[in-house]
């Protein structure tokens, strides 16, 4: 047996060998295609670029506000390098290029025309399996799920989004909203990301588990009674699984346990306890009458969700005998409640972030959104309603929605989104040299990453995109129709909630979740920044870094303050 110093270097140099072969072979894929292609050490997937992309943005803080985008060394090595690099990288290489490393290829695209075609070829383009598989902790759900397993996640998770939902997350919003507005009338944000992140989850807690939760005194965070059997109430396991949501992601809980991490362990068993009890709470009220509704959140998703997987199970016995598949089992139900979870507060709550901050910034955008919300209000005060109505006054909010549009265009929250091709797939696309579109055929196991910043930032479709405009967003007097909020100027321009078939259910749910939020805290007060700060400097702050996380946010906490108006 050879000593172990002769057993390294020889496995150094076959890794090595190894390495410099499937490089050398990817190179040749790509030159096949036909299409524009640079190179990088690694890419953005790999568990390299989890750890080394902290580090980068730590290192090139000072650098980034420059307005340069990344080194042209680091770029494609950074998780989700386009937000602070826009359209550098495509104004370079074009609107569709590869990239070549040892361990694979990635095609960026920041076309409209792309993107439509990809997120409409379904069963060609799946989600690579090794990005998704830290969101399924409980197995597969509605975000990871492909082909027949897709379409039966769908039809049982797709119908509590409704009205009824709607309702009670606009009722529940209008709530919460007032709650935290009066805090800060009175003291100021303390946190911007925890006070909106606590009122998100305080949102979902309702209109998507069916569990109310109160504010007191103030505080921020409410820590109720803790239940028999627990050590946490289910806010502080819910809030701390926030808190610690990058590693309960990427590590096993087991693991975490043995670690600094382990409070964040700790409160993810806490909050499947709790869940868990919830669901079976629920199914055998369900069980007992199948009209059941939850008195304190009739509609909320949890519940509407076990009706219809209920409803399914028990029209396929009688149709068919009970021989396929047709309702979630409790690991399935748990699953698809923590992406409700994942996706309900996180992606809404950054989103009014970035909405507070850009008010405080820019004083005639605050005014035009305070106009149409105090018009709003004045018209159902007339017509004798107390509060604003999701049936009468929601619809009116036509210059909030597209405000809101206009937050997410600018500031989207995902910033690719990605699928894969497991076998060779024929795109479309002219290159600089082709006269006309041409067919190119990406190879095997490449993945496809649809640019969102490079898209929503692209000057072919959006004029001034650095200008925060919501009046793009409308095409007459009588504000966005259904279609041109959810388009943009060209079908695919935008996709902020993506396209095809696989778009998000949820977009409805934050519509209403934002525009109730802003409708009550701007009827009340007015946003304006806190301390000495220049505009200037908060700009550069939010439009040139981000913090790195789950989905984009600012990167530096803003402390905002809310003038009395009434």
């Amino acid at each position: 047996m050879l000593p172990i110093s002769q057993i390294i270097p020889l496995a150094l140099g076959a890794f090595i060998v190894y390495r410099t072969c499937t490089f050398l072979n990817n190179i040749r894929l790509a030159k096949a295609t036909g299409l524009p292609f640079t190179y990088s050490p690694y890419l953005e997937f790999e568990t390299i670029a989890y750890f080394g992309t902290p580090l980068l943005r730590w290192m090139y803080r000072d650098y980034l506000l420059q307005g340069n985008g990344w080194p042209r060394w680091a770029r494609f090595m950074i998780k989700d390098w386009p937000w602070e690099d826009k359209r550098r990288a495509h104004d370079e290489w074009g609107d569709c290029f590869l990239v070549v490393a040892p361990t694979g290829i990635i095609c960026y695209a920041a076309d409209p025309a792309m993107s439509m075609d990809v997120t409409k070829r379904r069963m060609d383009f799946t989600k690579p399996p090794d990005k998704y598989a830290m969101i399924q902790p409980y197995g597969t759900n509605i975000v990871t799920a492909e082909g027949k397993q897709w379409q039966f996640h769908v039809r049982i998770t797709a119908p509590p989004f409704n009205e009824a939902n709607n309702h009670l997350n606009w009722a529940e919003t209008l709530r919460q909203a007032q709650s935290l507005s009066d805090s800060w009338g009175r003291w100021g944000s303390r946190d911007l990301h925890l006070d909106i992140y606590s009122l998100t989850l305080n949102i979902i807690s309702c209109a998507g588990f069916g569990i109310r939760q109160d504010w007191s005194n103030d505080t921020i965070v409410n820590h109720d009674k803790v239940s028999e059997g627990h050590e946490l109430s289910f806010l502080q396991a819910i809030t701390t699984v926030v808190k610690y949501i990058v590693p309960i992601l990427l590590l096993p809980t087991k693991v975490m346990l043995y670690t600094p991490l382990r409070k964040g362990a700790k409160a993810y068993i806490e909050f499947e306890q709790y869940m868990r009890s919830v669901i079976n709470g629920e199914k055998e009220k369900i069980d007992e009458n199948a009209n059941y509704e939850n008195k304190e959140s009739r509609g909320n998703l949890l519940t509407a969700m076990l009706k219809v997987s209920a409803s399914e199970a028990k029209n396929a016995n009688k149709n068919d005998g009970g021989t396929r598949k047709t309702t979630f089992n409790d690991d399935e139900v748990l699953g698809n409640a923590f992406m409700f979870f994942l996706a309900g507060y996180d992606t809404t709550a950054n989103s009014m972030i970035y909405g507070c901050i850009c008010l405080a910034l820019y004083d005639g955008l605050q005014d035009s959104v305070v106009e149409e919300i105090d018009r709003v209000y004045d018209e159902s005060e007339k017509a004798g309603r107390t509060e604003l109505s999701y049936e009468e006054d929601y619809p009116k909010l036509k210059y909030t929605l597209c405000f809101m549009y206009e937050i997410l265009r600018a500031f989207p929250v995902v910033i690719h989104l990605t699928k894969m091709c497991w076998k060779p797939q024929p795109i479309v696309w002219r290159t600089g040299k082709e006269t006309s579109p041409a067919p190119h055929v990406l190879p095997a196991k490449c993945r496809m990453y649809l640019n969102t910043t490079g898209t929503h930032y692209n000057t072919k479709y959006w004029s001034d995109p650095y200008k925060l405009d919501p009046n793009r967003w409308m095409n007459d007097s009588h504000g966005p129709t259904s279609a041109a909020r959810k388009v943009g100027p060209v079908k695919g321009s935008f996709i902020g909630f993506s396209e095809g078939a696989r778009a998000c259910l949820g977009w409805k749910f934050a519509e209403v979740e934002f525009l109730a939020f802003f409708a009550v805290m701007l009827r009340q007060y007015r946003v304006r920044l806190s301390g000495d700060v220049p505009k200037s400097e908060v700009e550069k702050q939010i439009f040139l870094r981000c913090a790195g996380d789950i989905t984009l946010s600012p990167f530096d906490n803003v402390k905002l303050m809310l003038d009395k108006r009434r």
